[in-house]
């Protein structure tokens, strides 16, 4: 009962928050408009129809943000994201088999066998045996034998009948029958080389298991539990935290469809649905074998749901690595988005979604030019931008606030969340506009993901506050 009244309460908090951004968007609309601003017709008396028109055009893509913005308060106001439904059983006769299932090029071995020696002990200390990790590599990482642990190494020579490429390839090479154990019932569990399982996501995933109708599920990822190496990329990272709880939330758990897209790690399916879809998919939609999975999924009529829990990940190391991997996410999008593969009723939200994205710079660059709008316009400008550092600031509350740290740090790093925005939005429409013009280029960016010593989060706040630049 005191864990409901804790949730409620900071549910409670955050309508508040909400309400308080919402009510500073309205203000800051009204502070900006100008009743005595040149109207359309003056404009083209002063700048010619040419100029005035691509003008006004230019405030066009903003609109494409409105429904995913509806989508994410959505998420967040009706399903209350403290709250976490989970099974006090865990160990029963009905406890599924699962296959945590690690893919990596064997570039950093340390890291793999960390992280696996780490999640091992996460799942046996709830008293779970029934499992085993597989890790995929293309290069030998050595691990020590164990009866929860498999190696398996993709040859070299290995093709797949359509060619396709990089993760898709290894996933697809499990599926062979000389090379897969487990029967149709049992559950796979895909996660990235660095993602950390919590006692609270097991939980959720044996509940998903064992639900009747479950499928195929996806839940919350955080990237500021596991200590900070780039507080810059950390706090932008909060947002998709904030987007999982959001639209993430109601397209799994409301919908049962991946309409507005799907991560490549915490992705929880049967074995038996994993077979039958497969990670075949030819080069061109190997880059995000993830979201072409997901599609062809419910292409298929397949059920998706939200599974409770988090689990934990890094941001990325640097921002010329934050760039790569939002470059390879837009080309990979774009392969698909845009391909013949798929019907179009799969890829109806994400075409406007992705259209925004590639549009971003000029919402960015409309907000330098002698534009006058209507009230309406304006108010719904600063909403916009009201909505997304209130998603900023929640996220990373989320992100950032389930370690132990002072009050004071939490609050501080939730309120600095706010001015990552400009640098983020920058970067984004940089990332979309350089993934745009290599669409056609099939390579799979690899990030640093391993660390010679961790920097904790009270340690980049500290040395924040000291003006101190670490990473940046």
């Amino acid at each position: 009962m005191k864990s409901t009244l804790t949730a409620c309460g900071k549910y409670v908090c955050l309508l508040l928050l909400l309400s308080a951004y919402t009510f500073a968007g309205l203000k800051a609309s009204e502070f900006y408009y100008n009743e005595n601003g040149d109207s359309f017709f003056d404009k083209v008396c002063k700048q010619g129809w040419i100029v005035t028109l691509l003008m006004y055009i230019m405030t066009l893509p903003v609109y494409l943000s409105v429904p995913i913005s509806i989508i994410n308060l959505i998420g967040i106001v009706f399903c209350n994201p403290f709250y976490q439904r989970t099974n006090s059983s865990l160990v029963s006769t009905e406890t599924p088999f699962l296959c945590f299932r690690v893919v990596t090029r064997g570039l950093f071995p340390k890291l793999v066998q960390d992280v696996t020696d780490r999640n091992i002990d996460t799942v046996m200390s709830l008293g779970i045996h029934n499992f085993k990790f597989e890790v995929v590599t293309d290069n030998p990482v050595s691990l020590p034998a164990s009866h929860y642990v498999r190696e398996i190494v993709v040859p070299s020579d290995y093709k797949t009948r359509n060619g396709t490429l990089f993760k898709a390839r290894a996933l697809n090479y499990c599926l062979n029958s000389t090379i897969n154990i487990l029967s149709a019932d049992d559950w796979i569990i895909h996660l990235d080389e660095e993602t950390q399982l919590t006692e609270s996501v097991v939980k959720g995933i044996l509940d998903f298991a064992r639900a009747p109708k479950s499928q195929i599920g996806q839940g919350v990822i955080t990237y500021g539990q596991m200590g900070i190496q780039n507080l810059l990329t950390t706090l932008m990272d909060g947002v998709r935290t904030a987007f999982d709880f959001g639209m993430f939330r109601v397209a799994l758990q409301l919908l049962h469809r991946p309409i507005v897209g799907f991560k490549g790690s915490f992705i929880v399916v049967k074995m038996s649905i994993e077979e039958d879809i497969g990670f075949d998919f030819g080069p061109a939609e190997s880059i995000a074998e993830d979201l072409r999975f997901a599609l062809t999924a419910w292409h298929k009529g397949y059920r998706f749901d939200f599974i409770e829990g988090v689990m934990q990940e890094k941001s990325t190391f640097t921002l010329s690595d934050f760039v790569k991997q939002r470059k390879r996410w837009f080309i990979g999008h774009y392969q698909i988005i845009w391909g013949n593969s798929l019907p179009l009723y799969c890829k109806f939200a994400l075409i406007p979604m992705h259209v925004a994205n590639l549009l971003l710079w000029v919402n960015i660059a409309q907000g330098f030019m002698p534009i006058h709008l209507a009230k309406w316009q304006l108010s719904m400008f600063f909403l916009l931008t009201s909505n997304i550092l209130f998603m900023l600031v929640f996220g990373n509350y989320i992100s950032l606030g389930q370690r132990q740290r002072s009050v004071c740090t939490k609050l501080c790093l939730c309120f600095l969340s706010q001015f990552v925005l400009p640098v983020m939005a920058v970067l984004e429409a940089y990332s979309a506009l350089v993934g745009f013009w290599h669409r056609h280029t099939l390579t799979f960016d690899i990030v640093e993901k391993e660390i010679t010593s961790e920097i904790t989060t009270d340690t980049v706040f500290k040395a924040y506050t000291d003006k101190i630049i670490i990473n940046m």
